[in-house]
């Protein structure tokens, strides 16, 4: 039986935007808590390592990535606990050091992971310029497609 912790006001709701010239837009919102920032492909691209992040979590690894604004980062990590996830979201100050934790939350796998996967896997539909931000390796996206589905159905 999955676990849902969460009121319907403190739903998730996670989307990226149109990337333009190595820039996206990222918009986190859950309950009053409200974040939208527009994230740099450099020094790492963000929704490469969100994939590999996502793949790692499904899976029951502990994983962070990082999405840089430049020069504050915001550090979204996944962590699990038998059927049970934590998500928190880290803010670097200006100088892109002292995290602070500045969102955490508690809670199943449909709480938690499907709704930052559902706005990852909806960006990846968009068309953009191939030079204003890489398009994810299609056997990245395929095994986490695969193991979300997996999981879904366990």
């Amino acid at each position: 039986m999955p676990i849902s912790n969460l009121k319907k006001q403190d739903k998730i709701e996670f989307n990226l935007g149109q990337p333009i010239a190595g820039w996206i837009p990222v918009s986190f919102k859950s309950g009053d808590f409200i974040l939208e920032f527009t994230s740099s492909k450099i020094p790492e691209n963000p929704t490469d390592k969100l994939c590999e992040a996502l793949i790692l979590i499904v899976n029951g690894v502990e994983s962070e990535m990082c999405w840089t604004e430049e020069p504050i980062c915001y550090f979204f990590k996944f962590m699990s606990a038998d059927n049970s996830f934590s998500f928190t979201i880290d803010e670097t100050d200006r100088r892109g050091q002292n995290r602070t934790e500045i969102f955490s939350q508690n809670g199943g796998f449909e709480d938690l992971i499907m709704p930052i996967y559902r706005g990852f896997k909806k960006w990846t539909t968009l068309e953009y310029e191939p030079s204003s931000w890489k398009k994810i390796e299609e056997i990245k996206l395929n095994k986490l497609t695969r193991l979300i589905k997996k999981r879904k159905t366990a």
